[in-house]
């Protein structure tokens, strides 16, 4: 049984969202796990029409369930590169289809984290600061 880190550090979440190896759909997951407070099924729940950019870069991402969730400039970034020219659809999609909550999972676990690991270590963050 591999045991999986339940916290991730600040230093370790760049080093992750740094890793272009890393497909995309999981560091825009991982950044936005992060910075807010929305649950990993509620953002894999987003479409592309749930999504606010601005032209400045940063943006608002709209939960279900009317909770909104201001962007970073780096999260605004990531999650443009997500949605593309795409109007419609799932915003976490890999080839076309949305991003599951095992592919999610496992993503986390290859990199030796839960998936939880993320929010925790992002709220543990926002405390201290």
């Amino acid at each position: 049984m591999t045991l999986l880190a339940e916290i991730i550090t600040l230093e370790r979440l760049e080093e992750l969202l740094c890793d272009e190896s890393i497909d995309t759909v999981h560091r825009a997951l991982w950044l936005l796990l992060w910075e807010g407070e929305l649950p990993v099924v509620d953002l894999l729940s987003l479409d592309v029409c749930d999504v606010r950019l601005d032209q400045a870069g940063a943006g608002t991402v709209l939960g279900k369930g009317e909770q909104e969730m201001a962007l970073s400039e780096r999260a605004a970034r990531l999650v443009g590169e997500l949605a593309g020219e795409r109007e419609t659809g799932p915003l976490f999609a890999v080839d076309g289809r949305a991003l599951t909550w095992e592919q999610a999972m496992l993503a986390a676990q290859q990199q030796g984290h839960g998936i939880h690991a993320f929010r925790t270590g992002g709220k543990r963050q926002r405390q201290s600061e």
